[in-house]
């Protein structure tokens, strides 16, 4: 097959897969050849979690996904930079130890896969 032939993919989404699944945390794992990345739903009354899909990735995929994220959240910044009079900052500016806009102040999460 030669590489143009590679531009167009058909690729179909199942109904059960289409709506998707909200997740707030994730867990990446790799072996020498793998990487698995394990998205987790952690519930905020609760701080309990469960695995809502786990997806096991070869590196060169990985790679490829790392760019096309750095990418769009290039994209998503700026576009939120443009927003930035219309909403407040979401993290403490009055705590000077917290300067992660992504800590999020849970604890650290323990797996249990029976």
């Amino acid at each position: 097959m030669a590489s143009s032939d590679n531009k167009h993919i058909p690729i179909q989404c199942p109904p059960e897969v289409i709506n998707g699944v909200y997740t707030n945390f994730s867990i990446v794992n790799h072996t020498s050849s793998e990487f698995v990345v394990d998205f987790i739903f952690v519930h905020p009354n609760t701080k309990t979690g469960e695995v809502r899909s786990r997806v096991i990735m070869h590196a060169n995929h990985v790679r490829r996904l790392i760019e096309t994220l750095e990418d769009n959240l290039g994209v998503f910044s700026a576009d939120e930079r443009s927003d930035t009079d219309n909403r407040e900052e979401d993290f403490d500016d009055d705590d000077p130890d917290n300067d992660d806009p992504f800590d999020d102040g849970l604890p650290p999460i323990t797996l249990n896969f029976n």
